[in-house]
């Protein structure tokens, strides 16, 4: 597994709560969370893949994103 990192946290307002985009250190990976109740996920993409970053849980892509925003 790569050593992923959160370099940017964009948050958008949804009519069912806050969502957020964050950008990583490897291009084309991002975490997403819709802002609509479901899961914090990263998209599909070759390089999710190819670094096999399907394998976290979302309470570790959360953690990551705390780490980035100094929680």
């Amino acid at each position: 597994m790569a050593d992923l990192k959160v370099t940017s946290v964009r948050y958008f307002e949804t009519r069912n709560g806050i969502g957020y985009q964050c950008k990583t250190n490897i291009p084309n990976v991002e975490i997403w969370n819709d802002g609509h109740g479901g899961s914090t996920f990263i998209p599909a993409s070759m390089e999710a893949r190819d670094n096999n970053l399907y394998e976290m849980s979302e309470k570790q892509l959360e953690s990551l994103i705390d780490k980035y925003e100094n929680v």
